[in-house]
């Protein structure tokens, strides 16, 4: 199930919620109790850790090694 970042238009606090598919309707504020809310737009992580995301430290992209003499 996604979690979702809703919106309370009742209170105005914002909170997370585990969401099934389609069930968007049936989410209340999990401070007020209020049914009417909205789903926000939300950034979204990227799991599996940090080491892929690094940038190599060689000057070239398509260098494994550090120290390679082909690189440009």
């Amino acid at each position: 199930m996604p979690i979702y970042e809703f919106c309370c238009s009742a209170c105005g606090k914002k909170f997370e919620s585990l969401v099934r598919l389609g069930g968007e309707k049936d989410v209340a504020c999990a401070f007020c109790g209020a049914r009417d809310v909205r789903k926000l737009l939300s950034a979204f992580g990227i799991g599996g850790g940090a080491s892929r995301l690094k940038a190599s430290s060689s000057g070239c992209s398509s260098c494994a090694s550090h120290s390679c003499s082909t690189c440009h």
